[in-house]
Formats: structure tokens, sequence, C-alpha cells
């Protein structure tokens, strides 16, 4: 390149010297004067007449130069491919490489989200089935208490059922007995009176003297004692002032008999139906009858205060009095009155 270069400026060189020596021989021998001929003119015509004789002379060239200079160019054709193929891989690369980034972390990205999504499901998953256990335990647990609680209910029906079935039973055959007895009683107490009759009349009036007498010594309750308020009364003061006294014409509430045959009689004042006396006493002290309109006069002693209880409902007493309170009377005499 720098030897066609040389070359060419030479040849310029050269034509313009050439040219102007032209001139001067036709302005100074001929007389011949060229007015136009500029030297910007000249120096153009004399460069493009070096370029065309350049042209020339590198089509004329040796073989050995246009070997030398095929093999320049193609080494820098070369050279170029070579530069434009490791720009055009390295750019490829990095473009791979950019894609492979971007890749991976779009994989990534999606891997995490699935990650997310699979923990977030499988937690909602957990939640749900802990929900539906909380659910079904507690549906288990109030089903178990329904059924606990109606085989209690049921239970506790049908232990009322026999209960009230005994003491209808009990009270049946207790009336029955009552009955049975009342008829015997009285079966024998005409047949007692008729016998009885004409020894008794002569000891009648010797009776009725030690009544009075005996009756004399026993106070009349009522007249020592509020009737309205002694259940609330101490057993101290009842103890002090509940010897030998008389309950006088009390209306009977409600009476039974137990196993080893003795009555349970709950006893009230006329004007105190709600202050209860109970009676315990067995055929030893009263073998006669003993109905609901039934009215006692009883002599003895006042016992304390107590509750109705079982064994007072089991003989007969009616379920609704089980815990009034009651005054216990020790009896030395009853007298009933049908």
């Amino acid at each position: 390149m720098i030897y066609d270069i040389s070359i060419i400026i030479m040849l310029a060189l050269f034509l313009l010297s050439f040219v102007v020596f032209i001139r001067w021989i036709l302005k100074n021998i001929f007389g011949f004067n060229i007015h136009n001929l500029s030297c910007i003119r000249v120096a153009f015509i004399s460069l493009l007449s070096g370029v065309l004789i350049v042209g020339l002379g590198y089509q004329l060239r040796t073989s050995d130069q246009k070997r030398i200079d095929e093999q320049n160019e193609s080494k820098v054709a070369l050279e170029s491919k070579k530069k434009t193929k490791a720009k055009s891989e390295s750019k490829a690369a990095s473009e791979s490489k950019k894609r492979a980034k971007a890749k991976s972390e779009s994989k990534a990205a999606s891997e995490s989200k699935k990650r997310a999504r699979a923990k977030s499901e499988s937690k909602a998953a957990s939640e749900s089935k802990k929900r539906a256990r909380a659910k079904s335990e507690s549906k288990a647990a109030s089903e178990s208490k329904k059924r606990a609680r109606a085989k209690s209910e049921s239970k506790a029906a049908s232990e009322s059922k026999k209960r009230a079935r005994a003491k209808s039973e009990s009270k049946v055959a207790l009336e029955s007995k009552k009955r049975a007895r009342a008829k015997s009683e009285s079966k024998a107490a005409s047949e007692s009176k008729k016998r009885a009759r004409a020894k008794s009349k002569s000891e009648v009036s010797s009776a009725k003297k030690k009544k009075k007498q005996h009756s004399d010594t026993y106070q009349n309750i009522e007249t020592i004692f509020n009737m309205h308020t002694i259940k609330y009364l101490s057993n101290r003061r009842i103890f002090n002032k509940g010897s030998a006294v008389a309950l006088r014409d009390f209306k009977v509430i409600d009476f039974g008999a137990d196993k080893m045959k003795q009555y349970h009689v709950l006893i009230a004042p006329k004007n105190a139906p709600k202050t209860y006396f109970l009676l315990v006493f067995g055929d030893n002290i009263y073998k006669g009858r003993i109905t609901y309109s039934s009215k006692i006069t009883v002599l003895g002693s006042l016992n304390g205060k107590s509750r109705v209880n079982d064994s007072q409902i089991n003989s007969g007493i009616a379920q609704r009095y089980l815990g009034k309170r009651d005054i216990l009377v020790l009896i030395d005499r009853i007298q009933v009155k049908n």
C-alpha cells in the first residue's frame, strides 16, 4: 500500500513538472500562451494522469507482486473474517449466556413459585384437615354428649318409672292392707265390743277417772309454742319445753307403713297446716284404723327437729314431702277419731 502511494506521488510530481515544462516551452519558444490553464487545473490534471498511470502500472504488475498483494489481501480478509467471526461468536456467546441466565432465572422463579404454591397448598390442606378433624371431633363429642345425656335421661326416666311403679304398687298394697286390716279390725272390734261391752260397763267410770287424771298432766302444745315458728327453734328449746305435751285434734297430712309394721304418720295443727309432726308407732301403741280424715290426739314429748327422709317415703308418704321439716314426737298415748 505504501509502495503504491509513493509511486502515485512520484508520478504526480513528474506529470506536474512535465506539464509546467511543456507550458514553458509553448510560451517561450513557440509564443503560444494558454491563459485558462491555472495551477489547480494543472495539478488536478496531473493527479488524474498519475492515477491513470498508477492504475495502468498496477495492472501491469509482476506475478510476484500480484501474489504478494493477493496474499496480503487474503490475509487481511482472513483477519477481518476472524475478527468478524470472533465478534459474532462473542456476541452469540454473550447472547447465549444472557438467554441461559434468563432461562435459569425464569426456571428458578418458576420453581420458587411452584414451591411456594405447593407449600401454600400443603399448608391449606393441613389447615383444612385440622379443621375437618376438629369439626369431626367436636361433632363426635357432641354426639357422645347427646348419647350420654339421652342414656342418662332414659335411665333416669326408667328409674323414675320404676320408683313410681314401686310407689304405686306399695301404695296399692298399703291401701289393700289398710282395707283388709281395717275390715278385720272392724270385725274384731265389733266382736270385741260385743264381748267387752258387758265387762267394760263396770270399768268405764274408773277408766274415765284415770284418763282424766292422766291427761291433765300433759300441757297443750299450742299454748307453749307458736305453731308457725316452732320448726325454726333450736332443739335445745324444743327439748326443754316439749316434754309432757298434748297434740289435740291434729289432722292427718299423709301416712304409710313399713315392713316392720310400723306406722309413719305426718300430722299438722289446724291453724298451721305447713308445720308437720312425725309419729312413728306400732301395734303396741295403736291397732285401729287411720284415714286422711282422721283427727289424732297424742300425749307424749317432742324429740327434736328432723326432715322427711327416704324411709318415710318408702313407707308410703308422698314424694312431695321429701326433705320437708318436721318435729319428732315420742308417743305415750294416741287417740284417733275417724
